[in-house]
Formats: structure tokens, sequence, C-alpha cells
């Protein structure tokens, strides 16, 4: 598929999670077969501040690639400005304008799904971005509209394309339904045939069969995972593999599960320093494990651990255990 001047392999995408959209995060879907990954979305009055902690939430690796850069705001002045430092400083592969963040705390500042309350800032600030971006692509990120009664998608489909937008993501629901109730797929289907420019489907997908069956009942170009990564990596690679032959893979092995963890782990140590890091890692821990026998027992074990050399050990006598 192809946004703007990127060509990417496959169609299935890693979507970018406040908390979660991380460096290691993002080397795992790339490892696990994401056609590509997204930064946490970003502030962009926090990029023009030059603030350390968001310039640092922007730096990413070659390991991390394609990778587009998210940025969210209500200033259009802002948007430009943070675009243009995006692409100068840190040159990611597309920069991505969050339509579609529910999270009170930032659309009470006007920014993400609030954004579609208004239409001419929406368009204003989408052509900023772009002006801001220089050659990067710009791709949208946008739900349905601000509630069920007024759906907007059709209408900010149309700016965006005239606007110049590479393509453009559509979670199918309003921002009122947060993540709450059935993600309206007719309106996926509704946006690609209105629009001529690529159109990536998001919202439900938590099978290789949801995948393929959004791809099939919407004719979108594209679709992009969110929630159901947090728990199961693996899905790029299982839904790539559906995709491609029809067939469900055989579900990772309790081995290949811990060794991911424990990959999962010594990035999580690089990154953000053993004592954080490991903190941090806990909850991915936790997931992980997720349907093995014992778990009960296995949980609180993984809960506590304070080294990397804790989590290997833990794990060693647990698959003695089971082979006994």
């Amino acid at each position: 598929m192809r946004i703007g001047n990127l060509n990417l392999e496959k169609n299935v995408l890693c979507a970018p999670l406040a908390g979660f959209s991380n460096r290691p995060f993002r080397v795992l879907a790339i490892k696990a077969g994401a056609a590509m990954t997204f930064t946490e979305m970003i502030s962009s009055e926090g990029i023009i501040r030059l603030q350390s902690k968001t310039l640092a939430m922007m730096e990413f690796k070659k390991d991390e690639q394609p990778i587009g850069i998210q940025l969210f705001g209500a200033n259009p002045e802002s948007m430009e400005k943070a675009a243009e430092i995006t692409a100068k400083n840190f040159k990611p592969d597309l920069i991505d304008i969050n339509l579609g963040c529910p999270v009170k705390k930032v659309v009470r500042k006007n920014g993400g799904a609030a954004i579609l309350k208004d239409l001419k800032l929406t368009e204003q600030i989408i052509k900023a971005t772009i002006n801001g971006a220089g050659e990067i692509p710009v791709t949208i990120k946008i739900r349905t509209g601000w509630n069920d009664q007024s759906p907007v998608f059709l209408d900010v489909g149309r700016i965006a394309e005239d606007a110049g937008v590479s393509a453009i993501t559509l979670h199918a629901r309003s921002k009122v339904k947060g993540f709450s109730g059935q993600a309206h797929w007719e309106s996926i289907r509704e946006l690609k045939k209105s629009v001529s420019i690529p159109v990536i489907g998001n919202g439900d997908i938590k099978t290789p069969e949801d995948a393929m069956r959004m791809l099939n009942e919407t004719g979108c170009d594209a679709i992009m995972i969110g929630r159901a990564v947090m728990n199961n990596p693996f899905i790029f690679k299982d839904i790539n593999s559906f995709l491609e032959s029809g067939k469900l893979p055989e579900p990772p092995t309790i081995e290949e599960k811990i060794d991911l963890s424990l990959t999962h782990a010594k990035l999580m140590i690089e990154e953000f320093g053993p004592e954080r890091g490991l903190k941090m890692m806990r909850r991915y821990l936790t997931w992980y494990i997720k349907g093995f026998p014992g778990v009960s027992k296995l949980r609180p074990l993984l809960s506590k651990v304070e080294t990397y050399d804790d989590i290997g050990n833990i794990f060693d006598d647990y698959l003695g255990g089971t082979k006994t």
C-alpha cells in the first residue's frame, strides 16, 4: 500500500496507543509483522516549547520503522510549527494528526475528537500541518463525529482529500461512544466510496477473522489494530498469515510467549533503566501469561520482579514444574 511517497509492504498497522506506544512496544510490533507503527499522540504545544519529555517521546530508531509521529493540538499555528520541527529534526516516515481521541483531558482543551465539532478549524489544522510537514506525508485519524446524531466523517474526508492528506484512518465510533458498543463498519465503507485516497479501518478487530471481514465488508485499503495488541503482540503475525493463506496459524507456545516477554523486558530496561523499566514491565508480564496453566500462582510472583534475572528464574521454575 502506498501512502504519499511511502510504500508499505503489508496492510496491517499498529495504532498509536497512549501510555503504550513506546519504543519497546513498537519494536515488538514490527518484529511481529506490523506494517507500520506510531508514537503516542504528542502535544504540538509541547513540541514548539521544546519540552525535553515531549521531544524524547518523538525519538525512534530504524528497527521501529516505518513509523509515524502523531501530533495533536487545537491551534493551527502551533500544529504547523510542530510539524515543521518534527519533519526537520526527527524525519519520521509520516506525520499523523489525531482528530479522534475521546479522552477528557485532551478534548477539554479542544483537541482530539473535539476538533470535529468545528469543520472550519479541522480544515485549518489539516492545511497548517501539511504546510509544516513539507515533503513528509500527512495522514489523519478520526472518529465518525462528536456524537452519533451528527456524523461528519464524510465531510472531513472531503476536506482532507482536498487539502492533500495522504490517507485517513477511521475509528468507526463517535467520540461519545468511546470504546463502547459495536464499531459501525458501514461508515468505513461509506468513507472509502467517497474519497480516492487510502482509507484505513479501525475498531473492533480482535481476531484474524475480524481483519478479513473488515477488509471484505468495507473495501478499506488497510486495517489498524489498537487495543487487541496490548495483550497479544502475536496478532500481527496471525492476521498476516490468515490474510495470505486463509488459514489460522498455530497459536504461540508457552515457550514462545516466555521468550517474547524476556525480549520485551530487555528492551524496557534498555529504554527506561532497570528500576523503572521493570516496574513498567510487570503489567505486560501478567498479559503474556494469560491462559497459562497455574497462572494464579505465577501472576503474584511476576508482579513483584525487581531484576531481569528474577523473570528468567520464575519462568525456569515454572517450566520445570509444568514438565514434572
